[in-house]
């Protein structure tokens, strides 16, 4: 975590306007850059998870061997029209599953903070 703003400065006991200024500010630099990081670590740990679940690595590597080890043509064709059929769908899961996460994730970073102010602020807008 990065140093807060407000310990490295001395206030008086005086400077009020400075020292919610200072919060501001550790709460912006909290937000914007500290929060997104922690979600990005865990978005990569929720692709891992994908991408473990619907074992699409190991499936494209053992792409080119034959279904269940059956050597002869019945095994090669079978193998490669179900991987062919299931790595296109699988890809899809996992690509529509982190894009929605990362849309969600995105959409609270930028729209939380500003509804909190509406409503802190809505007594005081209202006619």
């Amino acid at each position: 975590m990065l140093p807060m703003l407000s310990q490295k400065k001395s206030t008086t006991i005086f400077d009020y306007a400075g020292l919610h200024l200072s919060f501001v500010q550790d709460f912006i630099l909290w937000w914007y850059v500290d929060i997104p990081t922690y979600l990005l670590g865990i978005l990569k740990r929720i692709n891992i998870v994908l991408l473990d679940s619907t074992s699409l690595p190991i499936i494209l590597k053992g792409y080119l061997k034959p279904w269940r080890n059956d050597y002869n043509i019945a095994g090669w064709v079978v193998g490669m029209f179900l991987k062919t059929v299931y790595i296109p769908v699988a890809g899809f899961v996992v690509i529509v599953a982190n894009g929605a996460l990362l849309l969600v994730i995105l959409l609270q970073l930028i729209l939380l903070p500003l509804i909190i102010a509406m409503i802190l602020l809505n007594p005081f807008l209202v006619p």
